[in-house]
């Protein structure tokens, strides 16, 4: 089976939060609800997640010594705080947003609070993948039109290690399509599933 499930304890939750990652998340609730509650035009799929859940999940990949390499990248990242909170634990850490306004918002955050992830505006979905290009186009909010954003990025998206994801309900068999298809072997696909908690994923050979 290509991709193998590692199941998360519930325990995680009881995982300590660094001061200074509490901060990173305390600031990124107050700039969303700024944004939520300003006069931008309403992005119907921007839905923030658990950011504390997502920190300890992180930590406990971390501890557990699951990743293979030391790259993090978000798909469809909103304010990019999951790609910022890999980059707090020292991770080489994008994140990729189809809407400009968000990426603005991604870049801004990350300077107040001096974080290093980098973030970039277009479509998570590779190029020229068979059978990718038609399940995206059943998918809401997803453009495979534009230039591969890997290009632009500098990395292919095999050389990545840790991907994160907070898929629509129904979408989780899209992502992990695109996982399962260009990722490379040992690599990890964190997903945030709402009350369900996190669901981490492996893709082996």
């Amino acid at each position: 089976m290509p991709l193998s499930p590692i199941p998360i304890p519930d325990s995680i939750t009881q995982l300590p939060i660094p001061g200074q990652t509490e901060q990173l998340i305390d600031t990124a609730y107050e700039r969303i609800e700024a944004f939520m509650l300003s006069d931008q035009e309403v992005i119907e799929n921007f839905v923030n997640c658990d950011f504390h859940l997502i920190a300890q999940s992180i930590e406990w990949i971390f501890e557990n010594h699951l990743l293979a390499g030391n790259r993090f990248c978000e798909w469809g990242c909103g304010f990019g705080v999951a790609a910022m909170l890999a980059a707090a634990r020292g991770m080489e850490s994008v994140g990729i947003e189809i809407e400009s306004v968000l990426v603005e918002q991604c870049e801004d955050l990350a300077e107040l609070v001096d974080n290093a992830a980098e973030f970039y505006c277009g479509s998570f979905v590779p190029r020229d993948v068979p059978g990718l290009t038609d399940l995206a186009a059943e998918m809401k909010h997803v453009d495979v039109q534009e230039g591969d954003i890997y290009d632009e990025i500098g990395l292919s998206i095999n050389d990545f290690d840790l991907f994160f994801a907070f898929p629509w309900p129904g979408e989780h068999e899209f992502f992990e399509a695109i996982f399962e298809a260009c990722a490379a072997d040992g690599a990890l696909l964190l997903t945030y599933r709402g009350r369900e908690g996190t669901h981490l994923l492996r893709k082996v050979g």
